[in-house]
């Protein structure tokens, strides 16, 4: 049973690495896809007596979180809405400021609980969709874990001093282990971040490093909820600043006394 599940988390792991090399998408929803779109999806799956998939919703917040587990492998959906506060500073905001920012709605992220599988598994298997990871996240191996190094193929003798740095480098790697890898699939053209991050998770057990967890991330949307999110955390002093600029001399004062102090 126990290989039969392992089985199964490589071939979800091989289903989402044939989609587009860009990311554009989380297997068939599209980023930005409303929270009820995705619910009355797997809802619709959910109660099809014709349907061969055991699918769960076990949690859901309204335009934010939606968990779904659907064969023994858990989704989590994670979803954007606009906050109140941004949108009062941007309707005080010239048109000409804004014009090349869109309200930011829907599915931005997913994240995936599976199985346990052998990180170097499930990492071959992103690999070879997408090349290597963009980046890894190291600490020190303090758990006897034993990973396999790539070997460069050799092209030409090396000079001896050459060989010492490159005899440093590996001591310096070698006692260091990934937590994380990073794959990169972005690209920009006309001024919009297309496609998305990869991430994945993990973790030492019995001196093996393993993976059962894996984040997706929508790149454009992801870009805004960061613009928007350094908005919100201003918003009070700007919309101090606007109700300035549009109160008449003599009630500005009177404005400023209503401001409640920290």
């Amino acid at each position: 049973m126990l290989r039969l599940g392992i089985l199964f988390c490589i071939l979800f792991i091989c289903q989402l690495s044939a989609q587009a090399n860009n990311l554009n998408a989380f297997g068939d929803t599209p980023w930005g896809t409303p929270f009820q779109t995705v619910r009355d999806k797997f809802e619709s799956l959910a109660r099809n007596p014709n349907s061969t998939e055991n699918i769960q919703i076990l949690n859901e917040v309204k335009n934010k979180l939606l968990v779904v587990k659907r064969n023994n492998v858990m989704y989590i959906y994670r979803f954007y809405k606009e906050p109140k506060e941004v949108s009062e500073v941007k309707a005080n905001q010239n048109k000409s400021q804004t014009q090349d920012h869109k309200a930011a709605s829907g599915l931005f992220s997913v994240g995936v609980v599976f199985s346990p599988v052998e990180s170097t598994r499930a990492k071959n298997t992103i690999k070879e969709k997408y090349g290597n990871p963009s980046r890894e996240y190291l600490i020190e191996n303090n758990f006897g874990i034993v990973l396999e190094k790539e070997i460069p193929a050799k092209t030409e003798k090396k000079a001896e001093e050459g060989e010492e740095e490159s005899t440093q480098e590996q001591i310096d790697t070698s006692n260091k282990i990934p937590v994380a890898l990073i794959w990169n699939l972005t690209s920009e053209s006309e001024n919009k971040v297309d496609g998305g991050y990869i991430i994945q998770w993990n973790e030492p057990y019995q001196k093996k490093l393993y993976t059962k967890r894996m984040d997706y991330f929508s790149a454009e949307l992801s870009k805004i909820i960061n613009s928007d999110f350094k908005e919100y955390f201003s918003y009070r002093e700007t919309k101090i600043i606007f109700d300035l600029f549009n109160t008449p001399p003599s009630l500005q004062m009177e404005k400023i006394t209503e401001i409640p102090t920290k």
